[in-house]
């Protein structure tokens, strides 16, 4: 049930409900109604045209530089992941292959006992990852 109510208004919000009225083909009470639910229902918050303009802004220019400036490394990321899932997989085949072969059924995992060769393919690994890492740190340092 709606109920009369009188709000006092200054004479520029007067001209500019009038105004705005007359463009929508509206009546007053509905107007303001509406502005007054639309304020009750934003928890009082008002933003101006500024105000959201600026927020657009912002929200474009976020976008803009997490598209030029991370996309690119993440990227790189995804690829690598791929490449190691990749080679991870034909590991897993070459092994399989390996056991098959051999008719081997036991495994004698890396805490029990670790071959010569697989010590030596772990170092070399752990060399080559190093180099390029320290590689990749001297190539940051130019840039900046």
């Amino acid at each position: 049930m709606k109920k009369n109510t009188g709000f006092r208004l200054g004479e520029d919000t007067l001209k500019k409900l009038d105004e705005y009225c007359k463009q929508t083909n509206s009546k007053k009470v509905e107007i303001v109604e509406a502005a007054i639910n639309q304020f009750i229902d934003n928890d009082g918050q008002v933003k101006d045209a500024l105000t959201i303009k600026l927020e657009t802004i912002c929200e474009q220019t976020i976008k803009k530089v997490i598209k030029e400036k991370v996309a690119p490394d993440l990227s790189r990321i995804r690829a690598a992941a791929n490449n190691a899932d990749l080679y991870t997989q034909v590991t897993v085949e070459l092994l399989n292959h390996q056991f098959m072969n051999l008719d081997k059924e036991s495994l004698i995992t890396t805490d029990i006992k670790v071959s010569p060769a697989l010590g030596k393919a772990i170092f070399v690994a752990k060399e080559r990852i190093h180099n390029y890492r320290m590689k990749k740190l001297e190539q940051e340092k130019k840039k900046k």
